[in-house]
């Protein structure tokens, strides 16, 4: 199984757990997703490391100037903690999650 195979696995269980309303499986699933988009990058261009778990690569992702503004914006929303009544920034953790891994296949190639 390659990395986009266990991406779309991440996110047929992010998904899933949206449609049952387990918002936070659904949230750690779309960050797993980036997180194994991001180790790919990371794989092929070892100069460009962002961390070693998915938490500090989203987080080092959001902090990357080099990156487009809206790849930041997800990562930032991706990675932020819950308000003190369990709301996450990222409304669409899929959708953020797929902004990131769009941007990492154009950019692999």
């Amino acid at each position: 199984m390659g990395w986009i195979d266990d991406v779309k696995l991440e996110l047929v269980r992010a998904e899933e757990a949206r449609e049952i309303g387990n918002a936070g499986k659904a949230r750690t699933s779309a960050r797993r997703a980036a997180g194994i988009a991001i180790s790919e990058l990371q794989r092929r261009f070892p100069q460009q490391y962002y961390g070693e778990d998915f938490i500090r690569q989203l987080r080092s992702f959001a902090a990357d100037a080099t990156l487009p503004e809206d790849v930041r914006g997800a990562a930032a929303r991706l990675h932020s903690r819950l308000s003190l009544d369990f709301e996450s920034q990222s409304e669409n953790p899929v959708a953020d999650a797929m902004t990131i891994i769009e941007f990492i296949r154009e950019r692999l190639g």
